[in-house]
């Protein structure tokens, strides 16, 4: 699913209006996160609060842009040769995908005015959340407790083994100035903010706001992984053999090796995506049947067999509303199934990959 473009351009306008009102003059995140840096080690707080910020601004706007040129690209058709000749119709696909994502790349960050080369250790530190490390110490010598409160916890979300930063979590909640239930996640997703409303709407049997909330709980889901598997399209370290062939598929297992791990976001509550919408659809199935939308309901309990096939209480749940509707109201939603067929055959990719290398490794120690 492509990001809503007047959603992306309203983003952008917003982010770079903050971030710079010198409209003429470029940007650069590695520019900003290296004087963010250099003003925390000269202990120039206020700076380093400013300069931190508008790094994560341009990391949104950097992100955004290249997520949404991917997308949009592989959305169009690109083949204009209709024979099918040994590869050519492969290559001219690449190659004209090339020159859609060359040009909408240069376009968006032109709009912007901001440079679109980032080195690959700022774009590492920014994925990891290290600009909110640095923050909350910023916010704490500024005594802004509430703002470092998050910022530590923001940074510990991302870094769950960081005991420093666990102490410092601690820390905050238990100063008077910080109310624990203002303590958020500055980078959380929208879908983890649909789930727990749609959550608290379903422990007060408000069926319709739990419809609500867990049916668009379901589509930014999608949506979000969607973008992060397109982010994994940027690779630091590409891996050359003389051979072409072997050139393509080196860099293929990190791609597929990335994408699996976008599902690790959702830990510790879930091992992967299927888990969460599995979850969801049984939220869902609930709350139709106590809104007598026994269609809708029999619908999510045929898309949830669909990712749990055995499950026996939800085959009990299917028995039950085949008295209430009819057959083929039990249809499969089509974005569970894509979405089931495409993780199953990307698994299936990437054991075949890690069994081809485990195999080289114990023909060349043979």
């Amino acid at each position: 699913m492509i990001i809503m473009y007047n959603k992306l351009a309203k983003l952008i306008i917003f982010i770079s209006i903050i971030v710079h009102c010198e409209c003429l003059k470029f940007s650069s995140l590695d520019t900003v996160y290296k004087k963010a840096v250099d003003a925390f080690s000269k202990e120039r707080w206020s700076e380093c609060i400013l300069q931190f910020e508008g790094s994560l601004h341009l990391y949104k706007v950097y992100k955004t842009i290249n997520v949404n040129c991917r997308l949009k690209c592989k959305s169009e058709n690109h083949n204009t040769f209709t024979g099918n000749i040994d590869d050519l119709k492969i290559f001219e696909y690449f190659l004209t995908l090339k020159d859609c994502l060359s040009q909408c790349q240069k376009e968006e960050f032109e709009s912007v005015h901001m440079y679109n080369n980032v080195s690959d250790a700022i774009l590492y530190n920014m994925q990891s959340k290290k600009p909110y490390e640095y923050l909350h110490l910023c916010y704490f010598e500024m005594n802004a407790l509430p703002k470092a409160a998050s910022a530590a916890y923001t940074y510990l979300v991302a870094n769950s083994d960081d005991i420093a930063m666990k102490r410092n979590v601690e820390y905050y909640i238990q100063q008077p100035e910080v109310d624990v239930k203002e303590v958020t996640d500055l980078e959380s997703e929208d879908y983890q903010i649909l789930y727990k409303l749609g959550i608290q709407a379903y422990k007060s049997n408000n069926w319709g706001n739990t419809i609500a909330n867990m049916e668009e709980t379901l589509t930014d889901y999608l949506t979000w992984e969607n973008s992060c598997r397109a982010e994994c399209e940027h690779q630091s370290e590409q891996e050359v053999s003389p051979e072409f062939i072997i050139t393509v598929a080196n860099n293929i297992l990190p791609l597929l090796i990335c994408r699996q791990k976008c599902q690790e976001n959702l830990k510790p509550l879930y091992d992967s995506g299927a888990e969460l919408l599995a979850d969801v659809l049984n939220y869902l199935q609930i709350s139709y049947y106590h809104s007598d939308r026994f269609d809708d309901a029999a619908k999510a309990v045929a898309s949830y067999l669909t990712i749990f096939p055995s499950d026996e209480d939800m085959l009990e749940n299917k028995r039950m509303y085949e008295t209430l509707v009819q057959q083929k109201s039990f249809t499969e939603r089509t974005d569970i199934v894509h979405y089931l067929k495409r993780d199953k055959y990307e698994k299936h990719l990437l054991n075949f990959f890690l069994k081809q290398d485990n195999s080289d490794l114990n023909a060349n120690s043979i």
